[in-house]
């Protein structure tokens, strides 16, 4: 395929996406079948990822309920949950995280520098998802294995979020 046909096929699976459409988005696919875990084109990446950065939550939940994986192998760091809480241009973050959990999401699961999403969560401080990955059984003991290899207290502390260091100490003694 040119890369022209290519382009127009990018833009056609992107609007796809955005506009929550999985009949379009099919549609847009050499093999429909790769929704939701298949393998789709290289410039999109895992399906449910996409969706997490650019589709409304209906459309997250769809291809949830179709089977797509909440915790899809990634090579860039950023799975869904990552992906969640680093869109700040979402106003459902909260609302996609508790989505992705309630499909199994693994609350500690790791990606960029090896941080766990609730080490992303207290670096975004996003107090509600921090409450939301501890319920889920996100355990703050976790370290990273690279740079500090520091749990979220310490990471927390280190960053002043005082806030956020208390609530874990409060909910490791709880």
């Amino acid at each position: 395929m040119d890369s022209s046909a290519e382009h127009v096929r990018f833009r056609q699976i992107h609007a796809a996406f955005c506009g929550g459409d999985l009949n379009a988005l099919r549609a847009a696919l050499p093999d429909p079948d790769v929704v939701p875990n298949g393998s789709m084109p290289a410039t999109i990446g895992p399906c449910l990822v996409y969706a997490v950065y650019h589709s409304p939550l209906h459309f997250v939940r769809e291809l949830l309920e179709l089977g797509a994986d909440p915790n899809v192998d990634v090579d860039d760091g950023f799975p869904p949950l990552f992906a969640a809480l680093w869109m700040s241009a979402r106003r459902d973050t909260n609302e996609l995280v508790r989505l992705l959990l309630s499909f199994g999401a693994d609350p500690n699961q790791r990606g960029h520098n090896d941080y766990t999403v609730l080490h992303v969560a207290v670096l975004e401080q996003n107090r509600e998802a921090v409450k939301l990955l501890l319920e889920a059984g996100g355990d703050p003991r976790l370290r990273t294995r690279i740079d500090e290899l520091e749990t979220v207290l310490e990471l927390a502390e280190r960053e002043g979020l005082s806030e956020y260091a208390d609530l874990i100490r409060q909910w490791a003694s709880g």
